[in-house]
């Protein structure tokens, strides 16, 4: 199998997964807050679709975040999405609808395929900036992978701490 064979079928697994925890959740459950210090599934969720954003937009390709360039700060109300140390207060104080957010997640999903059907071995191998080191692409789109799955668990963990089902299997 291709490296690219290969990404593009563990992104569909982790995008299974993410949509399985996400499926039928509630503008309430969406919001509710846990005991503790756990996030939302209003800031775990957005969060894991800006940091794809992110990934696919800045870091790989150098290119404006969709969250700047298709104005979702403003279509939000929130300034700065969480992530690594930053606008996790903004987030959590400000409860919103799941509608948005899901397209958000469309429309960042839609440019990540677009890039995905331009990978070739001589871009995964292409060294970027990520977290201070130089790394291939290719870690990247690993650490995307790993990333979103992490945060599907959370979100089906918090929506289990609801009363509801996670996971539908």
């Amino acid at each position: 199998m291709e490296a690219k064979e290969f990404i593009t079928r563990q992104i569909t697994l982790v995008r299974f997964l993410s949509d399985a925890a996400t499926n039928e959740t509630t503008d309430e459950q969406f919001n509710w807050q846990p005991a503790g210090t756990a996030n939302t599934i209003r800031a775990s969720f957005i969060h894991m679709v800006h940091a794809e954003d992110f990934f696919i937009h800045h870091v790989i390709q150098g290119k404006l975040r969709l969250w700047e360039s298709e104005n979702w700060a403003g279509k939000f109300e929130i300034a700065t999405p969480p992530g690594r140390g930053r606008g996790w207060e903004e987030v959590t104080a400000k409860p919103l609808p799941v509608a948005p957010a899901l397209e958000y997640q469309k429309a960042v999903r839609a440019d990540t395929d677009a890039y995905l059907e331009t990978l070739t071995a001589e871009e995964l191998d292409r060294e970027v900036r990520f977290f201070g080191a130089m790394q291939p692409v290719a870690q990247v789109l690993a650490t995307l992978m790993a990333h979103s799955m992490g945060h599907a668990g959370d979100i089906a963990a918090i929506k289990g701490m609801q009363g509801v089902k996670g996971l539908p299997f």
